[in-house]
């Protein structure tokens, strides 16, 4: 009982781990993103679009690339999965076991897509409040 208990503990852990990297990463890649799109922001906010049209313009730019990657990674583990539970295993110990033991319960493919976006709109939430926030004459002034 305490072994499946900190099995579980290490596994979410490394999840959380992972989940968090990946939200460090595309923090990175969208506050890079505005340091390299400050004219066109300055331009945006200079012909009437509002702080909270650009705020919007790249959370929804996040958003987009938090599901494109949540749905790659759901498909890619599944098939990852599913061709770890078709591998032999043979074991003196465990007979009862042909395969590897695998889970498919739709509880963990849904908590995975969860994560992913809050991930992504977690990350994608303060570069896009700084791009909200920028003055466009400061910028095309130079």
């Amino acid at each position: 009982m305490e072994g499946d208990v900190l099995r579980r503990m290490i596994v979410y852990g490394v999840a959380g781990t992972i989940l968090l990297v990946a939200g460090f990463g595309i923090f990175n890649i969208l506050t890079m993103m505005i340091y390299e799109k400050m004219k066109e922001i300055a331009i945006l906010k200079a012909t009437g679009f509002s702080a909270s049209d650009v705020r919007v313009i790249f959370l929804t730019q996040a958003l987009v690339i938090g599901a494109a990657g949540a749905v790659m990674g759901l498909v890619f583990g599944f098939l990852i999965s599913y061709a770890v539970s078709k591998v032999p295993f043979n074991s003196d110990v465990m007979i009862m076991l042909d395969h590897l033991p695998v889970s498919f319960k739709p509880v963990y493919y849904i908590t995975g897509f969860t994560f992913g976006i809050l991930t992504t709109a977690l990350s994608g939430y303060l570069p896009s409040r700084k791009a909200a926030k920028m003055n466009p004459l400061s910028i095309l002034k130079g």
